[in-house]
């Protein structure tokens, strides 16, 4: 009898503590399902303060009047994006102009020469971006529409293709990070981090992409706003470029291997001397191999 009683306390007890077990796991489940939910209403309310300053201050103080802007089609954005990398908005734009006089279409750029798009390319720098446009004219008559048909395409990665998406076809095929967006998302959602890496800015972008009033601006508008606030932001002093992992300082230009390049191929163009520099046979092969020139007896031409 007492062995009896004494099983029935026991499993009475066990009963209780599984019972006390699973209030407590229900309980906690509950917290953690609450405080998820506090988390994403305080991070929709960040985000969607952030979407409307971003695009109040555009209206405020967009840059509407840059060309590509003003007028916009594929072949245009493409120019001017791949004119923009890595060079200042000011130095391209009197180009810009010029070349879509020169080249106003994609058919016309195809019957440029590669002497003509690197002489006309000279000031801007990097000029294996004049290459790839003088490629791109003769593998494609359309500038492609989807971001996977534009990485194809000769010096276009991913900033490019993703901008001709937005720029071009308003479409959010893949989020734009560059130097200024980078700008704009860690001042207002990273401030007081040392490190941000790429992804978590990506991470932000997805985001915000998916938000109400960002779906209702559209790609095009949305992505000049943040790229126009992060300009604003920079001319104001503010840069948060070195708490960037995906930020690289480009090195000095004078002096440099680069700037040794571009004096030996604007030579080759111009049929004038090769400089006089150490570094020169270096340069020749590498231009070579990389399909701008070829050697004709003891000199060297365009390809």
């Amino acid at each position: 009898m007492y062995c009896t009683k004494s099983r029935w306390y026991t499993q009475v007890a066990q009963a209780k503590l599984f019972t006390d077990k699973e209030d407590t796991d229900f309980q906690r489940k509950s917290v953690l399902v609450a405080m998820k939910k506090s988390f994403l209403s305080t991070q929709e309310k960040k985000d969607g303060h952030f979407v409307k300053y971003v695009l109040k201050e555009y209206k405020k103080h967009g840059r509407f009047d840059l060309p590509w802007r003003k007028q916009r089609n594929a072949y245009r954005i493409l120019v001017s994006e791949i004119m923009l990398q890595q060079t200042q908005v000011s130095r391209v734009l009197p180009k810009f102009s010029l070349w879509m006089k020169t080249y106003p279409t994609l058919s016309s750029l195809s019957s440029a020469s590669l002497r003509d798009v690197l002489l006309f390319w000279k000031g801007l720098g990097y000029q294996r971006r004049a290459k790839s446009l003088l490629e791109i004219s003769h593998t494609v008559k359309v500038i492609p529409r989807t971001f996977s048909e534009l990485m194809i395409l000769p010096g276009v990665g991913t900033y490019t293709a993703s901008a001709v998406c937005a720029f071009a076809y308003n479409t959010f095929e893949h989020p734009l990070l560059e130097t200024n967006i980078r700008t704009a998302l860690i001042e207002y959602f990273h401030k007081h981090k040392t490190v941000i890496d790429d992804a978590v800015l990506y991470e932000d972008l997805f985001r915000l992409e998916k938000h109400p009033l960002t779906k209702k601006t559209g790609a095009c508008v949305w992505y000049y706003a943040l790229m126009d606030y992060g300009a604003q932001l920079k001319a104001n002093k503010i840069s948060h470029n070195k708490k960037s992992k995906g930020h690289a300082k480009q090195s000095s230009y004078k002096g440099s291997f680069r700037e040794l390049r571009a004096k030996v191929l604007f030579a080759i163009t111009s049929n004038e001397a090769l400089p006089k520099d150490s570094r020169v046979h270096d340069v020749l092969r590498k231009l070579e191999e990389e399909g701008y020139i070829k050697k004709k007896g003891k000199n060297y031409t365009l390809r």
